[in-house]
C-alpha cells in the first residue's frame, strides 16, 4: 500500500516560501566543514511574485494553480499531456517527441494537427484555472512554466532523496534520517498511479518506485541505529507492502520486532515470507534471513545484532 502524507493538499503560500527562500541549505559534515544542498528550483529571475502551479504525480494525479484545482478529468488527451510535460518538464519538448510519443502511427501532417488541438484544449484547460500563461513555447518545443513556478512531489521526492545521500556521505545521519522521512511522506504512490498502462510513464514509475524502497530501507537502518525498532517496524511493514519479495525488507522487519520482544510475529512474519517468495519466485529464503530464523525459533531467541548487509546511517 502507498505512503500516504499527512496532508492532501500543499498550501501554495508555503510552496512559494520554498520556491522563493528555500531554494539552497546548507549541512555541515562530521569534519566541521559546510557544504551547500540545492533542495529546490528559482523560479525565472526578474519576474517578480509569480503564480505557484502544483502538480501531484505519485499517487492521485491532480494539478492546480495558485490552488485553485485544473480540470484534468474532461480529456484523456490533455490529461496525459500535461502529465507528459510536467515529468519531463526539465527541458523543453520537442513537437517531434510528443508526435511520436502520443500519435506514433499518424501521418505527420495527421500528429502535427492532433498536437496542435490537444495543446490548445490544454491551454483553454489551464486558462479556466487562472490567467496565467502555464505553457511555454521555444521555436518549436512546449515546457510548463512560462509566468508561473512549478511544484511538483515527483522532483521533490528525488531532491529529497538525493539530499539524504549527501547528508550521510558527509556523516549527517541527522539530516538524513529527516530527508527519508520527507520522501517517504511525499510518495502518496507509484507514478500516475490511475494510469498503469502508459507506456511512456512505465521506466520513470519504476525508477521511482525502486528510488522509493531503497531511501525507506535506508530509514529503517537509521531507526535501528537510534535504538527506534518502534519507528522501523512502520517503515519496514510499509516496504513490504510495496514491494512483498523485498527479502531484505522483510528481514529488517524480523529484527524490528525481535528488538521489540515480539517474537511471534517475527516468526509469522517468517512464514509469510517465505510463502510468498515461493509463490512469486519459487525460490527460498537466503542463508542470512533462515538463519536468522534459526535463532530467533529458539526459547528467548533473539537477533545477534539488526543490521543486515546494508550500509548504516550515522546517528
Amino acid at each position: 500500500m502507498p505512503w500516504r502524507s499527512r496532508h492532501r493538499g500543499v498550501d501554495t503560500g508555503r510552496v512559494r516560501h520554498h520556491l522563493l527562500d528555500l531554494s539552497t541549505a546548507t549541512r555541515t559534515g562530521v569534519d566541521g566543514t559546510t557544504r551547500q544542498l540545492v533542495l529546490v528550483d528559482d523560479p525565472a529571475p526578474g519576474l517578480g511574485r509569480v503564480p505557484v502551479v502544483t502538480a501531484h504525480l505519485l499517487g492521485t494525479f491532480r494539478v492546480s494553480i495558485e490552488g485553485v484545482p485544473v480540470d484534468t478529468e474532461a480529456s484523456r488527451r490533455v490529461r496525459h499531456l500535461i502529465a507528459y510535460l510536467l515529468t519531463h518538464r526539465r527541458a523543453p519538448v520537442h513537437r517531434d517527441v510528443l508526435m511520436n510519443v502520443f500519435w506514433p502511427n499518424a501521418t505527420p501532417a495527421a500528429a502535427r494537427n492532433n498536437l496542435h488541438v490537444t495543446l490548445s484544449a490544454l491551454r483553454q484547460v489551464l486558462r479556466a484555472a487562472g490567467p496565467h500563461a502555464v505553457v511555454e513555447r521555444r521555436f518549436d518545443a512546449y515546457r510548463i512554466g512560462g509566468q508561473a513556478a512549478v511544484w511538483t512531489d515527483m522532483e521533490q521526492f528525488e531532491r529529497l532523496c538525493d539530499a539524504g545521500a549527501q547528508a550521510e556521505r558527509y556523516g549527517d545521519g541527522a539530516a538524513a534520517r529527516h530527508s527519508y522521512e520527507a520522501a517517504g511522506q511525499l510518495y502518496e504512490g507509484d507514478l500516475l498511479a490511475e494510469e498503469p498502462y502508459l507506456e511512456w510513464a512505465a521506466p520513470i514509475r519504476e525508477t521511482l518506485r525502486l528510488t522509493a524502497i531503497a531511501t525507506q530501507i535506508r530509514l529503517v537502518d537509521s531507526y535501528l541505529d537510534r535504538d527506534d525498532p518502534a519507528s522501523a517496524a512502520t517503515v519496514a511493514r510499509r516496504v513490504v507492502a510495496m514491494d512483498p519479495c523485498n527479502e531484505l525488507a522483510h528481514r529488517q522487519l524480523l529484527r524490528c520486532y525481535a528488538a521489540l520482544d515480539q517474537r511471534h510475529l517475527a516468526l509469522a512474519q517468517y512464514s509469510r515470507m517465505t510463502g510468498l517468495l515461493w509463490t512469486s519466485l519459487r525460490v527460498a529464503p537466503s542463508v542470512e534471513t533462515t538463519a536468522l530464523f534459526q535463532r530467533l525459533r529458539q526459547p528467548g531467541g533473539r537477533a545477534a545484532g539488526w543490521h543486515g548487509p546494508s550500509r548504516r546511517v550515522a546517528s
